[in-house]
C-alpha cells in the first residue's frame, strides 16, 4: 500500500494565499477516501487510478494559525502553526538568492528581524531533465535565529508588506545564482526557440541518463582532484616558495585573464608588502572583501582564517607575532561554479595595523592548481541545458495558490538582450498560463556595475535594462530600477533593503489599494526636437522631476546626430519635462540616458525620491 504523501511545502509553519480556493494535493494508494480538513473547511475525494488526488477548499480570510490534517483509511497527516496570508514567489539568480546575513547592515537587521508572521520557504537547489512534482525545502518562521539565511530582497519586501498590510506574509525562494533565464523556462516555451532544438532533442532522447551519469562521473573526479590539489600538500603558502613562473592578476576583480576566465577549480594567489618599524608588534587585521567561492588565508606561512561561501566578508585578524617589515600574503581560492576570486570593492582589500590603513589592490600573483579545463570537465549545472530549473524548482509549485511573483535576474544574459527581448515575455506569459492567473510580475532592473564609461559608449548591460523596460508592456507588470545603488567591483549590491521596497511599492500600489503610493520614478515617454535641443517626456510624472544634485544640474544625458556618434550633453529640468543640448551637434535626432554599464553620475528623479530608468529615444521622422 503505497503512503499518504504531499508535496514538502505542505507542512508546518506554512502561508496560504487569501481570499483564493486552497488546492490541496498529493499521492496515496489508487482508490483510496482522502479527507482533508484546514479550520472548519473540509473536503473529500478519491485518489485516481495512478494514486493521485486533490482538492480545493474554499477561499478564507487572513488569520490563523490552523491546523491542516489530511487523512486516509490507516494513515493521518497533521501540520501545525498554519497562516493565511499572502503569499509570493521569488525567483532569479544569486541577487535574489543573495542571503540576509551578507547585506547592509546585516547585525543589525538580523537582529531585528522577528516576525513570526513572516514565513520564508527556501527551495532547496535542483535541477530536473523532466518536469517533477515535488522539491525539497521547509518552511521557516521569521526570528533572529533563522532570518540570516532568508533571501535579503524576500525578505525586504516581504517586510515591507506586513508592515503595511499587518497580516501574514509567505515568501517562497526558489533561485539559483549564475544562472540563464532559459534554464527558468518550459520546455514546451523553449522548443518555439530555434535555437534550443538540439538541446531538447537531446533531453528527450533515450542517451540522456548515460550523458548525466558520464558527466557525474567526470565531476566526481574533478571534485576529487580539488580535495588533492598540490598546493597545500607542496606547502605553497610557505614564505620561500618561488613564485618565478607565477603569472599576474589584478586584485581585486574577477579572473578574467586567458588562462583562468571560465574555469573552476583551485588557484593560489600571493603578494608580498612592506610595513614600516613602528608597526611592528601589534596585532592586525587583514581584510580581503568578498572571495569567490571558498578561500584559506596564509601571512609568513601562518594560517590567519578560512571561509566558505561567495558572499562572506572575509575579515582575518594577524597576531602581533605574524607581522614583520617584509609579508607575505597566500590565499588558496576554490571556485566551484562560475566566476572566481576576489572581487569585492577595491577598498575592501586591505591590512590596517593600528588604524593605518595599508591598500593591498595591485597586480598579485598566481598559480593554478586545478583547472576544470584539465579535466575536459563538463558541467551538468543549471545552464548546461534549458528548463532544468523550471522543471524542478518551478513546477512543482504550479498550482499553489500565491499572490505573485518578484524576479531579479538577467547578469548572465546581459550579452545576449537581442534574445531576452523574447526569452523574459515568454517567461512570464507562460507561467501565468500555467497557474491560470494573470498574477503580478515585478522585477529588478540591472544594477549599475563596473567601471564607469569615459565617454558615451555601447553598453551589454545598457541593452539588457532596455529589454527589461520593454517588458513593461505586458499586463499588471512592474519594474524596480536600482541604476543608483549599484557597486562599482561587486555585482552583488549589499544595499538590499532599497531593492526589497522598490518592489514592494509596485504591489502596493497595484495590488493593495495604496493609490497614494508612487511606486516609479520618470519612464521615458517621448522626444522631439526643438532647434538644435531635445525635448524629452516621461509617463509617470505625476511627481515633480528633481536633479539629485545640490546645484541642480541633470548628468547622464547624451545626444548624437545623424552620424549616431553619442556625446555627452548638457541638460536642465523646464515645466516637468527634460531639455537637453550639446552646442556642438546640430540637429540631434538621439538621445540616451543612464546608458552604460555603469552610468555612476546619473541624478534624474522623481519627488518620491525614486531614479528615471534608463532609456534612449529617437524623434519621429
Amino acid at each position: 500500500m503505497a503512503q499518504l504523501s504531499v508535496p514538502s511545502f505542505f507542512s508546518d509553519h506554512m502561508v496560504l494565499q487569501r481570499e483564493k480556493p486552497i488546492n490541496i494535493w498529493g499521492t496515496a494508494s489508487a482508490g483510496e477516501r482522502i479527507s482533508v480538513t484546514l479550520g472548519n473547511a473540509q473536503k473529500s475525494t478519491r485518489t485516481d487510478k495512478n494514486g493521485k488526488w486533490s482538492v480545493s477548499l474554499p477561499p478564507m480570510q487572513a488569520g490563523g494559525p490552523y491546523t491542516l490534517n489530511v487523512k486516509s483509511l490507516k494513515q493521518t497527516l497533521s501540520f501545525t502553526d498554519i497562516l493565511i496570508g499572502e503569499v509570493w514567489i521569488c525567483s532569479g539568480q544569486s541577487n535574489m538568492e543573495f542571503r540576509l546575513r551578507s547585506a547592509n547592515h546585516a547585525t543589525e537587521e538580523v537582529a531585528a528581524a522577528n516576525y513570526p508572521q513572516i514565513r520564508s520557504f527556501n527551495v532547496i537547489q535542483e535541477m530536473g531533465h523532466t518536469p517533477k512534482t515535488d522539491l525539497k525545502g521547509k518552511w521557516e518562521v521569521c526570528s533572529p535565529a533563522s532570518a540570516s539565511d532568508f533571501s535579503a530582497v524576500g525578505y525586504f519586501f516581504a517586510r515591507e508588506l506586513y508592515q503595511k498590510l499587518n497580516i501574514p506574509i509567505g515568501f517562497i525562494n526558489s533561485s539559483w545564482g549564475g544562472t540563464d533565464i532559459e534554464t527558468w523556462m518550459s520546455m514546451e516555451v523553449i522548443e518555439h526557440f530555434p535555437k534550443y532544438e538540439k538541446s531538447l532533442a537531446r533531453m528527450r532522447s533515450s542517451e540522456f541518463e548515460e550523458y548525466i551519469k558520464h558527466s557525474d562521473k567526470v565531476k566526481k573526479e574533478f571534485e576529487q582532484a580539488i580535495i588533492n590539489e598540490p598546493g597545500e600538500k607542496e606547502k605553497w603558502y610557505l614564505e620561500n616558495t618561488s613564485t618565478e613562473n607565477w603569472k599576474e592578476h589584478i586584485v581585486p576583480s574577477l579572473w578574467s585573464n586567458e588562462e583562468l576566465s571560465g574555469i573552476d577549480g583551485v588557484v593560489w594567489f600571493t603578494y608580498q608588502f612592506s610595513i614600516p618599524v613602528n608597526c611592528l608588534g601589534q596585532d592586525a587585521e587583514l581584510s580581503l572583501g568578498t572571495i569567490d567561492d571558498d578561500d584559506i588565508t596564509w601571512v609568513n606561512g601562518h594560517e590567519v582564517g578560512r571561509t566558505v561561501g561567495y558572499d562572506l566578508k572575509r575579515l582575518y585578524k594577524i597576531p602581533a607575532e605574524v607581522l614583520k617589515e617584509q609579508n607575505t600574503i597566500t590565499i588558496k581560492i576554490s571556485d566551484y561554479r562560475g566566476g572566481g576570486g576576489l572581487y569585492g570593492p577595491k577598498d575592501e582589500v586591505y591590512l590596517k595595523v593600528n588604524n593605518r590603513i595599508f591598500p593591498l589592490c595591485d597586480n598579485w600573483k598566481y598559480k593554478v592548481a586545478v583547472s576544470s579545463a584539465q579535466y575536459d570537465y563538463v558541467e551538468y549545472g543549471p545552464n548546461a541545458f534549458p528548463s532544468l530549473l523550471f522543471n524542478a524548482m518551478i513546477h512543482p509549485l504550479v498550482g499553489l495558490g500565491m499572490k505573485g511573483v518578484i524576479w531579479y535576474q538577467g547578469e548572465n544574459n546581459a550579452a545576449r538582450a537581442n534574445e531576452y527581448i523574447d526569452l523574459f515575455p515568454a517567461l512570464i506569459t507562460d507561467w501565468r498560463s500555467r497557474w491560470n492567473n494573470e498574477f503580478p510580475f515585478y522585477w529588478v532592473q540591472l544594477a549599475n556595475f563596473m567601471s564607469p564609461a569615459k565617454q558615451p559608449s555601447e553598453s551589454h548591460w545598457a541593452n539588457l535594462r532596455d529589454t527589461q523596460s520593454k517588458t513593461l508592456a505586458l499586463p499588471h507588470t512592474g519594474q524596480a530600477v536600482i541604476i543608483d545603488i549599484g557597486e562599482e567591483n561587486d555585482i552583488h549590491p549589499r544595499n538590499k533593503q532599497d531593492v526589497g521596497k522598490r518592489l514592494a511599492l509596485h504591489a502596493l500600489h497595484n495590488d493593495y489599494g495604496y493609490n497614494s503610493i508612487v511606486c516609479t520614478g520618470p519612464i521615458f515617454q517621448s522626444v522631439k526636437r526643438i532647434g538644435d535641443a531635445l525635448e524629452v517626456t516621461f509617463n509617470a510624472c505625476d511627481e515633480q522631476l528633481v536633479a539629485r544634485n545640490k546645484y541642480g544640474y541633470l548628468s547622464g544625458f547624451a545626444i548624437a546626430g545623424a552620424d549616431g556618434k553619442y556625446q555627452w550633453a548638457q541638460a536642465k529640468i523646464e515645466n516637468n519635462k527634460v531639455i537637453v543640448w550639446n552646442k556642438e551637434i546640430q540637429q540631434p535626432v538621439s538621445v540616451r540616458y543612464a546608458w552604460g554599464d555603469n552610468p555612476d553620475d546619473a541624478n534624474l528623479y522623481n519627488a518620491a525620491g525614486l531614479p528615471a530608468s534608463p532609456f534612449e529615444g529617437h524623434i519621429s521622422q
